[in-house]
């Protein structure tokens, strides 16, 4: 059991992390971040720190 959450918080940190990733590089290349690279980024930030608090919770 500990591994399927050991995965499941590795899967959302990599999606929290090319989350992040996407909205900063869409911000560079606009120039300006909207609403949507914001919404993006809290979301993506969000996620990654889910994903890392399951991981330290239930070690694979």
């Amino acid at each position: 059991m500990n591994n399927i959450f050991f995965y499941l918080g590795l899967g959302l940190q990599l999606f929290g992390f090319t989350a992040v990733g996407l909205c900063l590089y869409s911000g560079i290349q606009n120039g300006d971040y909207g609403r949507v690279e914001l919404a993006q980024f809290i979301l993506g930030a969000f996620m990654f720190y889910t994903g890392h608090y399951l991981r330290l919770k239930h070690p694979g």
